[in-house]
């Protein structure tokens, strides 16, 4: 009989270890922990910054140089002797138009003479210096429907054209 008991204490131990250590609990148990160290890491991130923020509170509150800057930037105030200057960025860039003359005489771009031999790298030049710039081609009656026919493809082929041809009337 005492065989019979001891057997059983046993039986009886080893299936409570064998239930305690194969429960599904104890993976959960372990999510659990792992969550746990996460959450305290993100806690202590928290802390050094809620730490950071109120030095500078205290920096603001303290410091007479610091809050007088943070008032100027901020709401634009400046001491009576100051004058301030505000530049502002366009909201868009804006199209500078440039003239092409021709006529008789010759050609001028943007005011300067220019040839015909030279006119395509003026045109590239300028597209380089000003990418926004728009073309305005004026040729006078009195030139030739060849020399015009010349202008016309230059201006076509180069970053700027194609140019908006006006027809002087002289």
């Amino acid at each position: 009989m005492r065989l019979a008991v001891t057997l059983a204490f046993v039986s009886l131990v080893c299936g409570l270890v064998y239930f305690v250590f194969s429960h599904p609990s104890l993976d959960h148990l372990a999510e659990l922990e792992r969550e746990l160290v996460s959450l305290q890491a993100q806690n202590d991130e928290l802390a050094e910054h809620n730490e950071s923020l109120e030095r500078q509170i205290r920096a603001l509150r303290d410091d007479p140089r610091l809050a007088q800057r943070r008032a100027r930037e901020s709401v634009g105030l400046a001491r009576p002797d100051e004058l301030i200057f505000q530049f502002e960025e366009p909201d868009e860039e804006r199209a500078v138009r440039v003239r092409l003359g021709v006529d008789e005489d010759g050609m001028e771009l943007a005011g300067r003479p220019v040839t015909l031999e030279t006119l395509a790298g003026r045109l590239r030049a300028l597209h380089d210096e000003m990418p926004q710039a728009a073309l305005s081609v004026e040729v006078a009656d009195q030139i030739t429907p060849i020399e015009r026919q010349r202008v016309v493809d230059i201006v076509e082929q180069s970053p700027l054209g194609p140019g908006r041809f006006d027809d002087e009337q002289r």
